[in-house]
């Protein structure tokens, strides 16, 4: 098996901050179907993918020399209430998720996010 060379690890990186870009906007957008936690939790974690590849990119980039990739600069999703839920039309969910935590009430200030908005890190 060929070692992957660092150029290589910055285009599966990049392609990686793209894919978690895109759920977390999916989320915002509609919701997810995960039985056991809210979309705001789920969003969360994917923005912890994202600063976690973010970096690794800088490290490489450090170590190495190689230029920055534009995913670098992509804004990171902000961080979102834990309890935020984007669709509350998802019944069976929303019951499942109140059974599990009570009856509270779910946040619901929907995120602001532009992924085309380049910015420094």
């Amino acid at each position: 098996m060929k070692p992957v060379g660092n150029e290589e690890k910055l285009k599966s990186l990049s392609k990686n901050i793209r894919e978690e870009q895109k759920r977390w906007i999916e989320i915002l957008q509609n919701g997810c179907n995960d039985p056991a936690w809210c979309d705001g939790l789920n969003m969360n974690l994917i923005r912890n993918h994202i600063i976690c590849y973010k970096k690794q990119i800088q490290n490489i980039c450090d170590e190495t020399g190689l230029s920055l990739p534009s995913e670098y600069y992509t804004p990171t999703p902000p961080k979102v209430d834990n309890s935020y839920m984007a669709n509350l039309k998802q019944k069976d969910r929303v019951e499942r998720l109140r059974s599990y935590y009570g009856e509270k009430e779910f946040a619901r200030e929907t995120p602001k996010y532009n992924e085309n908005q380049l910015s420094f890190v």
